[in-house]
């Protein structure tokens, strides 16, 4: 059984011969190719031929697609910051109210800064990997997406205060939103992460995204065509999860390493996918077996009570991560088998 093969049977509940297994690692794809992080987050063929280091390198279940929202915000106007060990990130928003936001043009996928990069990014690691392994492209959640432009602290001040003026934005950015998700699949990605953090318990209380956020993630996510994974984007997501499964084209959800795997269940119901929850910090500076015995945590509790990937809970695994420590998420996965196997 190839990736492709145990991802979509695990979509639909259907045997694998193992738990599927994914790790965030943009950046680490420039550390085994020795390219420079401007160079990898701006050329396709550098970032595809990081991505092909990591999957010979360690075998995992996804292939995933640049994970830069830096170069979103820039096609808006935004500044960027660029680092020689993380992928870049916003510097400096591009206006600083609802009304300037709106004066601006929205970016076209195909020509507008660096996002013909990550479509062109996308198209060739379908086109190498197609019905091999599964190519998954992020994007920034709908409610997520005026962050990008005018910053966190000037978007959730508008959000909590101004109605009138978050609901603008949010139908100006749900535009981007589903062309930008559709481009991609377009392109080759076989599903989406939609990184939404304005979901997560941390920033918004359970009503405010039930009232506020919900009927705009119902609308926008019924203009995507094709599947979609929802991501807390570090926060814990546990509190909102029974509210999910109304989502249009909903496949699954990430969970983060602070939510409880069983309680994940059993709020999200038995048959979409969770995927989760080991912690990214974790990675650098813990041992091989530290994170094997982990990885078993999660899979006794979580593989048994329905559809899951096996998978570090946040963005990119940190540069300093040794191979051994990736390397002992698949060994654990398949001991996991081995346990299971009829003696």
């Amino acid at each position: 059984m190839n990736a492709y093969e145990r991802v979509m049977n695990t979509l639909q509940a259907k045997p694998v011969d193992r738990v599927p297994v994914f790790a965030v690692l943009g950046a680490y794809g420039g550390k085994l190719t020795g390219a420079d992080l401007r160079t990898l987050y701006s050329d396709a063929e550098a970032y595809v031929a990081g991505q092909r280091a990591v999957q010979e390198a360690f075998g995992f279940d996804l292939v995933l697609a640049p994970f830069d929202y830096s170069a979103i915000a820039e096609a808006f106007g935004s500044e960027v910051a660029w680092f020689s060990d993380q992928a870049p990130n916003l510097k400096r928003p591009s206006v600083n109210s609802a009304a300037a936001a709106l004066a601006l043009p929205l970016p076209n996928p195909q020509h507008t800064a660096r996002l013909p990069f990550i479509v062109e990014s996308t198209g060739q690691l379908s086109a190498i990997y197609r019905e091999r392994v599964p190519v998954f492209a992020a994007v920034p959640g709908p409610v997520a997406l005026p962050a990008l432009i005018l910053g966190l602290e000037a978007w959730l001040e508008i959000l909590l205060f101004d109605e009138a003026a978050a609901q603008g934005l949010l139908e100006f950015t749900g535009d981007f939103f589903a062309t930008w998700a559709n481009t991609l699949l377009e392109a080759g990605a076989t599903a989406l992460i939609v990184t939404e953090g304005m979901a997560a318990a941390e920033i918004s209380q359970r009503s405010l995204f039930a009232e506020r956020m919900l009927p705009h993630l119902r609308t926008v996510f019924a203009r995507v065509r094709g599947p979609m994974v929802f991501h807390h984007t570090g926060g814990r997501i546990n509190p909102i999860l029974d509210l999910l499964p109304c989502l249009p084209g909903l496949a699954g959800v990430v969970i983060s390493s602070k939510d409880d795997l069983a309680e994940a269940r059993q709020r999200l119901g038995p048959g979409l996918l969770l995927l989760g929850n080991l912690d990214n910090l974790l990675f650098p500076s813990t041992s091989a077996e530290e994170i094997h015995e982990g990885s078993l945590a999660c899979l006794r509790v979580a593989a048994p009570a329905g559809p899951f990937i096996l998978a570090n809970s946040g963005a990119d695994i940190p540069f300093s991560t040794p191979p051994e420590n990736l390397r002992a998420m698949i060994s654990a996965s398949e001991d996991f088998a081995a346990e299971r196997r009829p003696a």
